[in-house]
């Protein structure tokens, strides 16, 4: 068993991109004792990256991720450089670029010509297809979904999603890794835009906004009437399991065919939405959004969510703890 963090910090991970998600990455990774190699062209993104483990380790003791942590340590285990080419030891490279499909598949192309071909390779998009990713690679069978959300250290949240072409052996990988790394993974069993979270989130965001437009309820209503709702089970259970345990699918099955016909079902973007990417809308960084913002909200709600992730993964862990990571063994990668 590879339990023994001073064994795991003999193998590296890579992570390219350090953006807000790439440093929580990288973060999640030495709080469970890998070595790290972070990888962004951007000196501002590696000066941050650095700048951002005392808070990082903070917040991992603080959700009781780590029972103890010492920034020096961390610094010594994580290697920051602005060359692709730094990738070549790690036994993982995670992509963690901007969402931009010819971007993505640029790298997937220019790390599969560093490392060996059994070095499996997880992009981090939420937004595309794996399949369109392995389009090009020399080496599809080792690419593959691997989904975080922010806060990267601190949350359970990871979807791993097999492109057409990813082997079965590098799947088997991506979860025991993914173990390692103390997530709860969603594996996805074939591969689909947006994958789980974003495709129920989407539809979702379509009916608040479309119950908006259509003069039902402001959105101080929405927000109240789903925070308040949702927001009581979300941690403990998802969708499904919430009909189970809250009446049955027999009961919610009668509810949802009478509502059904008068949901939101367009295929075309929704006014409001198609107007908030005419304004670049960015929320309290902008005061563009569905509420009004003053100087500071930004800070405040950021500041909100964190305790909201940190307080949110205490509960998950003493009520729904995940199981004992297993072993992690090099997958054999076929081209």
């Amino acid at each position: 068993m590879m339990n023994d963090k001073t064994r795991r910090s003999d193998q590296v991970i890579a992570v390219v991109g350090l953006g807000p998600l790439g440093r929580g990455i990288a973060a999640c990774c030495l709080s469970r004792g890998f070595s790290v190699v972070g990888v962004d062209r951007e000196q501002k993104n590696r000066d941050l990256m650095g700048e951002y483990l005392p808070e990082a380790v903070a917040q991992c003791l603080e959700a009781g991720v780590i029972e103890s942590g010492d920034v020096a340590e961390w610094q010594e285990r994580l290697d920051l450089s602005g060359e692709l080419a730094s990738v070549e030891r790690a036994c993982l490279v995670i992509e963690s670029i901007a969402e931009d499909l010819p971007a993505k598949k640029q790298l997937l192309r220019e790390i599969e010509e560093i490392v060996s071909a059994d070095v499996p390779i997880g992009s981090n998009t939420s937004a595309f297809p794996i399949t369109e990713l392995q389009e090009g690679c020399r080496s599809p069978g080792r690419v593959f979904g691997m989904h975080w959300s922010s806060h990267g250290h601190v949350t359970r949240f990871m979807e791993l999603t097999p492109g057409e072409k990813t082997s079965p052996q590098v799947m088997e990988f991506a979860i025991a890794m993914a173990e390692q790394l103390g997530k709860e993974a969603a594996v996805l069993k074939k591969d689909i835009a947006g994958f789980l979270c974003n495709r129920i989130g989407y539809a979702m965001y379509r009916e608040a906004v479309h119950l908006l437009e259509s003069g039902v309820a402001d959105a101080e209503a929405i927000e109240c009437s789903f925070r308040n709702s949702v927001g009581l089970w979300a941690a403990m259970c998802g969708p499904l399991r919430v009909m189970d345990v809250m009446g049955g699918g027999a009961f919610y099955a009668e509810s949802i065919k009478g509502v059904l016909p008068t949901m939101a079902n367009s295929t075309e973007l929704p006014d409001t939405l198609q107007s908030f990417i005419d304004r670049d809308a960015k929320g309290p960084k902008n005061n563009i959004g569905f509420f009004d913002y003053e100087e500071g909200d930004a800070a405040e709600w950021a500041k909100r969510f964190t305790a909201a992730i940190l307080a949110t993964r205490q509960y998950q862990d003493q009520h729904i703890p995940c199981d004992e990571p297993g072993e992690v063994t090099k997958p054999v990668v076929t081209r």
